[in-house]
């Protein structure tokens, strides 16, 4: 088993999903499969955390500022910044942010091609020309 943590160019990167509306979520993960990326896709911050805390590799949260549980998305977000500071973090929200946050925000309704943008360039990986 190969213990190195790099990513070669064939695998894939990892974005985890924390959104607690249900089809929001899945529609957003379809499109972020379909662009290449393997999900994981959390309902709560809480459940998050827990998975993050439990060592699962993870390249960026793509994470709801407003959400039901112990902790919203922007103490998520300021937490994975703090302890996990190699992961990526992009916050999305129907509202501005109560605070500033220092990680890219898209507001809701958002256009799937800019979420993927906005993933890809926080990730630092350039767009690979198709042909």
């Amino acid at each position: 088993m190969n213990l190195n943590h790099h990513h070669s160019a064939s695998d894939k990167a990892v974005v985890m999903v924390v959104e607690d509306e249900f089809l929001i979520r899945i529609d957003i993960a379809d499109a972020l499969r379909d662009a290449g990326y393997k999900v994981v896709e959390c309902s709560t911050a809480d459940e998050a955390l827990a998975l993050l805390q439990s060592g699962i590799p993870v390249d960026l949260v793509f994470t709801d500022i407003r959400m039901p549980g112990e902790m919203d998305g922007l103490d998520f977000a300021q937490w994975v910044q703090k302890q996990k500071s190699n992961i990526a973090v992009v916050v999305m929200s129907s509202e501005q942010p109560r605070q500033a946050i220092n990680a890219p925000f898209i507001s809701k309704p958002y256009l799937h091609q800019n979420v993927i943008q906005l993933i890809r360039s926080s990730l630092g990986t350039s767009e690979r020309p198709t042909n």
